[in-house]
Protein backbone atom coordinates (compact mmCIF):
# COMPACT_ATOMS: atom_id res chain seq x y z
CA UNK A 1 0.00 0.00 0.00
CA UNK A 2 1.39 3.46 -0.93
CA UNK A 3 2.15 6.09 1.23
CA UNK A 4 -0.71 7.80 -0.11
CA UNK A 5 -3.69 5.25 0.13
CA UNK A 6 -2.41 4.87 3.80
CA UNK A 7 -2.61 8.50 4.81
CA UNK A 8 -6.32 8.48 2.62
CA UNK A 9 -7.51 5.73 4.58
CA UNK A 10 -6.31 6.79 7.67
CA UNK A 11 -8.15 10.78 7.16
CA UNK A 12 -11.12 8.91 6.48
CA UNK A 13 -10.83 6.92 9.80
CA UNK A 14 -10.05 10.13 11.46
CA UNK A 15 -13.12 12.31 9.71
CA UNK A 16 -15.79 9.76 10.97
CA UNK A 17 -14.54 10.01 14.12
CA UNK A 18 -14.22 13.48 14.61
CA UNK A 19 -17.94 13.47 13.08
CA UNK A 20 -18.84 10.78 15.74
CA UNK A 21 -17.35 12.77 18.14
CA UNK A 22 -19.54 16.19 17.68
CA UNK A 23 -22.86 14.51 17.32
CA UNK A 24 -22.01 12.90 20.74
CA UNK A 25 -20.66 16.57 22.16
CA UNK A 26 -23.00 19.01 20.09
CA UNK A 27 -26.12 18.43 22.76
CA UNK A 28 -22.94 19.36 25.64
CA UNK A 29 -22.19 22.15 23.77
CA UNK A 30 -25.96 23.58 23.82
CA UNK A 31 -26.45 22.43 26.89
CA UNK A 32 -23.69 24.60 27.98
CA UNK A 33 -24.82 27.85 25.92
CA UNK A 34 -28.15 27.36 27.14
CA UNK A 35 -26.66 27.50 30.91
CA UNK A 36 -24.34 30.05 30.18
CA UNK A 37 -27.26 32.62 29.12
CA UNK A 38 -29.64 32.15 31.52
CA UNK A 39 -26.81 32.64 33.83
CA UNK A 40 -26.23 36.27 31.93
CA UNK A 41 -29.88 36.96 31.78
CA UNK A 42 -30.43 36.05 35.32
CA UNK A 43 -27.48 38.54 36.48
CA UNK A 44 -28.51 41.30 34.03
CA UNK A 45 -32.01 41.41 35.11
CA UNK A 46 -30.19 41.70 38.68
CA UNK A 47 -28.93 44.95 37.72
CA UNK A 48 -31.45 46.24 35.99
CA UNK A 49 -33.51 45.92 38.52
CA UNK A 50 -31.31 48.11 40.65
CA UNK A 51 -30.41 50.83 38.34
CA UNK A 52 -32.44 53.08 40.75
CA UNK A 53 -29.89 52.84 43.05
CA UNK A 54 -26.81 53.21 40.50
CA UNK A 55 -27.33 54.17 36.91
CA UNK A 56 -23.96 52.01 36.19
CA UNK A 57 -25.85 49.01 36.68
CA UNK A 58 -27.35 49.67 33.01
CA UNK A 59 -23.81 49.54 31.46
CA UNK A 60 -23.04 46.66 33.46
CA UNK A 61 -26.51 44.67 32.26
CA UNK A 62 -25.66 45.78 28.60
CA UNK A 63 -22.36 44.32 28.60
CA UNK A 64 -23.89 40.98 29.38
CA UNK A 65 -26.78 40.89 27.00
CA UNK A 66 -23.90 41.78 24.19
CA UNK A 67 -22.04 38.84 25.26
CA UNK A 68 -25.23 36.74 24.64
CA UNK A 69 -25.56 37.56 21.64
CA UNK A 70 -22.16 37.20 20.64
CA UNK A 71 -22.48 33.47 22.25
CA UNK A 72 -25.74 33.13 20.50
CA UNK A 73 -26.54 35.32 17.86
CA UNK A 74 -29.72 34.18 16.66
CA UNK A 75 -31.11 34.04 19.74
CA UNK A 76 -34.42 35.84 20.41
CA UNK A 77 -34.18 36.55 24.37
CA UNK A 78 -30.41 37.75 24.11
CA UNK A 79 -31.48 40.37 21.41
CA UNK A 80 -35.05 41.37 23.58
CA UNK A 81 -33.13 42.26 26.58
CA UNK A 82 -30.83 43.98 24.81
CA UNK A 83 -33.40 46.46 23.06
CA UNK A 84 -34.21 46.28 26.90
CA UNK A 85 -31.49 47.37 28.33
CA UNK A 86 -30.92 49.93 25.44
CA UNK A 87 -33.73 51.71 25.61
CA UNK A 88 -33.63 52.89 29.27
CA UNK A 89 -30.13 53.67 28.48
CA UNK A 90 -31.89 56.01 25.66
CA UNK A 91 -34.01 57.21 28.64
CA UNK A 92 -31.44 58.73 30.54
CA UNK A 93 -29.24 60.30 27.30
CA UNK A 94 -29.75 63.91 27.51
CA UNK A 95 -28.14 63.97 24.03
CA UNK A 96 -31.50 64.12 21.50
CA UNK A 97 -29.52 62.58 18.87
CA UNK A 98 -27.62 59.65 20.74
CA UNK A 99 -31.00 59.25 22.32
CA UNK A 100 -32.78 58.59 18.95
CA UNK A 101 -30.07 56.49 17.52
CA UNK A 102 -30.51 54.38 20.84
CA UNK A 103 -34.40 54.08 20.24
CA UNK A 104 -33.79 53.10 16.92
CA UNK A 105 -31.34 50.85 17.97
CA UNK A 106 -33.58 49.32 20.30
CA UNK A 107 -36.32 49.16 17.77
CA UNK A 108 -34.60 46.97 15.62
CA UNK A 109 -33.14 45.02 18.18
CA UNK A 110 -36.77 43.82 19.34
CA UNK A 111 -38.16 43.55 15.77
CA UNK A 112 -35.27 41.30 15.34
CA UNK A 113 -36.29 38.99 18.24
CA UNK A 114 -39.82 39.12 16.79
CA UNK A 115 -38.17 37.78 13.30
CA UNK A 116 -36.79 34.81 15.45
CA UNK A 117 -39.76 34.42 17.57
CA UNK A 118 -42.64 35.70 16.52
CA UNK A 119 -44.58 34.93 19.84
CA UNK A 120 -41.83 37.21 21.98
CA UNK A 121 -44.00 39.05 23.73
CA UNK A 122 -40.87 41.32 25.02
CA UNK A 123 -39.83 41.58 21.53
CA UNK A 124 -43.53 43.21 20.61
CA UNK A 125 -43.17 45.76 23.45
CA UNK A 126 -39.87 46.93 23.07
CA UNK A 127 -40.87 47.45 19.62
CA UNK A 128 -44.35 49.23 19.97
CA UNK A 129 -42.23 51.45 22.77
CA UNK A 130 -39.41 52.37 20.93
CA UNK A 131 -41.16 53.48 18.10
CA UNK A 132 -43.49 55.49 20.51
CA UNK A 133 -40.53 57.25 21.81
CA UNK A 134 -39.20 57.63 18.19
CA UNK A 135 -42.45 59.27 17.36
CA UNK A 136 -41.87 61.86 19.94
CA UNK A 137 -38.85 62.97 18.79
CA UNK A 138 -39.32 63.53 14.93
CA UNK A 139 -41.37 65.05 12.51
CA UNK A 140 -45.15 65.08 12.60
CA UNK A 141 -45.02 62.74 9.12
CA UNK A 142 -42.46 60.67 10.33
CA UNK A 143 -44.38 60.57 13.43
CA UNK A 144 -47.71 59.10 12.61
CA UNK A 145 -45.73 56.21 10.77
CA UNK A 146 -44.20 55.51 13.78
CA UNK A 147 -47.32 56.32 15.73
CA UNK A 148 -49.21 53.26 13.84
CA UNK A 149 -46.18 50.84 14.00
CA UNK A 150 -46.21 51.82 18.04
CA UNK A 151 -49.52 50.58 18.36
CA UNK A 152 -49.50 47.56 15.85
CA UNK A 153 -46.76 45.81 18.32
CA UNK A 154 -48.19 46.97 21.29
CA UNK A 155 -51.58 45.60 20.38
CA UNK A 156 -49.94 42.47 19.00
CA UNK A 157 -48.29 41.88 22.54
CA UNK A 158 -51.46 42.32 24.36
CA UNK A 159 -53.27 39.76 22.06
CA UNK A 160 -50.46 37.21 22.27
CA UNK A 161 -50.65 36.86 25.68
CA UNK A 162 -52.59 38.78 28.28
CA UNK A 163 -51.20 37.15 31.38
CA UNK A 164 -47.61 38.26 30.13
CA UNK A 165 -46.19 41.25 32.51
CA UNK A 166 -44.68 42.55 29.24
CA UNK A 167 -48.45 42.87 27.69
CA UNK A 168 -49.85 44.40 31.04
CA UNK A 169 -47.33 47.01 29.97
CA UNK A 170 -48.23 47.40 27.08
CA UNK A 171 -51.57 48.29 27.54
CA UNK A 172 -49.84 51.39 29.76
CA UNK A 173 -48.06 52.63 26.32
CA UNK A 174 -50.69 52.07 24.52
CA UNK A 175 -53.19 54.07 26.69
CA UNK A 176 -50.67 56.81 26.17
CA UNK A 177 -50.69 56.83 23.11
CA UNK A 178 -54.32 57.23 22.70
CA UNK A 179 -54.65 59.96 25.06
CA UNK A 180 -51.76 62.11 24.20
CA UNK A 181 -51.41 61.80 20.30
CA UNK A 182 -53.46 64.21 18.35
CA UNK A 183 -56.23 63.44 16.15
CA UNK A 184 -56.91 60.75 14.57
CA UNK A 185 -55.39 58.64 16.36
CA UNK A 186 -56.78 59.92 20.16
CA UNK A 187 -59.34 58.25 21.77
CA UNK A 188 -59.91 58.63 25.33
CA UNK A 189 -62.16 56.24 25.96
CA UNK A 190 -59.99 53.61 24.45
CA UNK A 191 -57.28 55.39 26.46
CA UNK A 192 -59.42 55.16 30.03
CA UNK A 193 -60.10 51.08 28.82
CA UNK A 194 -56.66 50.48 28.47
CA UNK A 195 -55.34 52.45 31.43
CA UNK A 196 -57.72 50.76 33.78
CA UNK A 197 -57.35 47.00 32.45
CA UNK A 198 -53.72 47.39 33.30
CA UNK A 199 -53.96 48.72 36.48
CA UNK A 200 -56.95 45.47 37.02
CA UNK A 201 -53.93 43.40 35.73
CA UNK A 202 -51.69 44.58 38.36
CA UNK A 203 -52.19 46.53 41.35
CA UNK A 204 -48.52 47.00 42.32
CA UNK A 205 -47.44 48.33 38.93
CA UNK A 206 -46.82 52.38 39.65
CA UNK A 207 -46.61 53.01 36.23
CA UNK A 208 -50.28 51.86 34.82
CA UNK A 209 -51.58 54.11 38.07
CA UNK A 210 -49.80 57.18 36.88
CA UNK A 211 -50.97 56.76 33.77
CA UNK A 212 -54.86 56.27 34.57
CA UNK A 213 -54.71 59.10 37.21
CA UNK A 214 -52.87 61.43 33.95
CA UNK A 215 -56.46 60.49 31.81
CA UNK A 216 -58.55 61.07 34.66
CA UNK A 217 -57.15 64.32 34.84
CA UNK A 218 -57.08 64.81 31.19
CA UNK A 219 -60.94 63.93 31.23
CA UNK A 220 -61.65 66.77 33.86
CA UNK A 221 -62.19 63.90 36.48
CA UNK A 222 -60.02 65.99 39.11
CA UNK A 223 -61.78 63.84 42.21
CA UNK A 224 -61.08 60.05 40.25
CA UNK A 225 -57.62 61.72 39.22
CA UNK A 226 -56.41 62.56 42.81
CA UNK A 227 -57.48 59.34 44.08
CA UNK A 228 -55.59 57.09 41.82
CA UNK A 229 -52.19 59.35 42.19
CA UNK A 230 -52.39 58.80 46.00
CA UNK A 231 -52.77 55.61 45.66
CA UNK A 232 -49.77 55.29 42.95
CA UNK A 233 -47.96 57.17 45.82
CA UNK A 234 -49.15 54.72 48.49
CA UNK A 235 -48.34 51.36 46.84
CA UNK A 236 -45.96 49.72 49.21
CA UNK A 237 -44.88 46.99 47.28
CA UNK A 238 -44.30 48.06 43.50
CA UNK A 239 -43.68 45.81 40.78
CA UNK A 240 -40.91 47.36 39.51
CA UNK A 241 -39.55 49.51 42.56
CA UNK A 242 -36.87 51.23 40.22
CA UNK A 243 -39.51 52.64 37.78
CA UNK A 244 -41.43 53.75 40.46
CA UNK A 245 -38.78 55.81 42.73
CA UNK A 246 -37.05 57.08 39.51
CA UNK A 247 -40.15 58.34 37.14
CA UNK A 248 -43.65 57.16 38.89
CA UNK A 249 -43.56 58.52 41.94
CA UNK A 250 -41.70 61.92 41.22
CA UNK A 251 -44.23 62.71 38.11
CA UNK A 252 -47.29 61.72 40.70
CA UNK A 253 -45.88 64.27 43.34
CA UNK A 254 -45.41 66.73 41.07
CA UNK A 255 -48.93 66.74 39.16
CA UNK A 256 -50.40 65.89 42.68
CA UNK A 257 -48.73 69.63 44.00
CA UNK A 258 -50.13 71.31 40.58
CA UNK A 259 -53.87 70.11 41.16
CA UNK A 260 -54.05 70.44 44.76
Amino acid sequence: MSRYHFLKGHGLFLCCLLLSLLIVLSPVFANDTDARLQEIFEKGWALESRMHIDLSNLDKARALYEEAIRIAPENAEAKRWLAEIIFKQAEEENDKRKKVAMYEQAATLAERAIAINPESVAGFYWAGTANARLADLTWFASALSRVNKAKEYLQTAIDTDTTNRYAVLAGVVLAAIYADAPWPVKDMDRAVELAQWAVSQDRNLTFASLRLGKIYLANGEKEKAVKTLERCLNTENPTYIWDAELYDWPEAKKILSEIK
